[in-house]
């Protein structure tokens, strides 16, 4: 028997997945675990089915507060010692809950969390990179993580009460909250697992638009300005030297090509730099040929080459507005760093 578990699902019109998110939960929990979903002022049957499925609802009636307001209202609620949060989208494996509750328990690490698997619903093909990269990056990342993730997260109630919660007035909407979370438990001595094993698949059908505003403004601008304003993120997962390597040759690939418009001899650089380029990105390209065909495949692989291209010049952009900033205001350069972060997520958001 393990211990316990309160389940917490934040929701906002989630009708279309949230009948299979909690039916899959059910599935996974014990007789003593418990099931809160927070409502966060749906306008759709999200709280009727939360209501059918047996849930402890919690809610907001105004507009959405995001899901880091609704995870700290369910953990403010919570009565159990560990705390499980799963989004509204994600279809747990019925051995999911165990798994993570096992590693918790071994006494060592206050937080782990694990994984979508590689048979995401949507197939389309942006849902299917974002997806797939995501069990990418999960499936090969250092068990002894520096992050947490809260798509299947789970974490000691003590411990996520200690360190405040997730920061609801700097995440308002969903974004990399998660992220910082895991930062301020690394930093302040506590030790997180990754579980590539307890794994989830994934029901969001992802737009192209949608993959490239979440991975720019939702993702690689916060935690950029993060990096700027002194916060210092481990070599994992997403920022692990190879794929720091990865967006240097995808950005010089980009440069010769530009640069070939205006001085052909720069295109010669071009084949040596995309072969480099798809041979680092073999791997995913092997996970991904699992799923899909020749043409998909090569979709992705551009797809994986704009992402580098652009989550490198977010970064890029964001230290430059640092350095202004430290010009304009030397005293005091993170706020002028927030101003202008600001205006680049106003261009941006949709």
């Amino acid at each position: 028997m393990r211990q316990p578990v309160s389940i917490i699902v934040p929701a906002f019109n989630a009708e279309a997945t949230l009948p299979a998110c909690l039916a899959a939960i059910q599935s996974a929990m014990q007789a003593d675990d418990e099931l809160i979903v927070f409502d966060d002022g749906s306008t759709d049957a999200t709280r009727q089915i939360a209501v059918g499925a047996g849930a402890r609802i919690l809610g907001n009636a105004g507009p959405p507060r995001g899901p880091a307001h609704g995870r700290n209202r369910g953990a403010a609620s919570a009565t159990r010692d560990y705390l499980l949060f799963v989004d509204a989208d994600v279809i747990v494996r019925p051995d999911a809950i165990d798994l993570l509750a096992a590693e918790l328990g071994q006494g060592w690490a206050v937080a782990a969390f694990g994984s979508y698997d590689d048979r995401p619903r949507s197939r389309r093909l942006p849902a299917l990179y974002a997806n797939l990269r995501h069990h990418f990056v999960h499936q090969r990342g250092n068990h002894n993580a520096t992050t947490f993730w809260s798509g299947i997260g789970m974490i000691d109630r003590g411990v996520f009460q200690s360190v405040g919660g997730f920061d609801e007035v700097l995440f308002a909407h969903p974004s990399i909250e998660d992220v910082e979370l895991g930062m301020r438990l690394v930093n302040g001595g506590h030790k997180i697992r990754l579980v590539p094993e307890a794994q989830g698949t994934h029901w969001k059908d992802w737009s192209l638009w949608r993959v490239w505003h979440t991975d720019i403004v939702r993702r690689a601008l916060p935690w950029s300005r993060l990096i700027a304003d002194g916060q210092r993120p481990q070599a994992d997962l997403n920022l692990a030297p190879k794929e720091r390597l990865l967006a240097i040759i995808a950005l010089a690939a980009l440069g010769t090509i530009v640069g070939g418009l205006f001085s052909g001899p720069v295109w010669l650089a071009t084949p040596i730099l995309i072969s480099a380029y798809l041979i680092g990105i073999g791997p995913f390209l092997r996970v991904a040929s699992k799923n899909v065909g020749l043409v998909q495949l090569t979709g992705m692989a551009a797809l994986h080459f704009c992402y580098h291209v652009y989550a490198s010049a977010t970064y890029a952009c964001v230290r430059l507005a640092r350095g202004w900033a430290n010009f304009l205001s030397p005293a005091r350069p993170s706020q002028a760093t927030a101003s202008a972060i600001k205006g680049i997520s106003q261009i941006t958001r949709a």
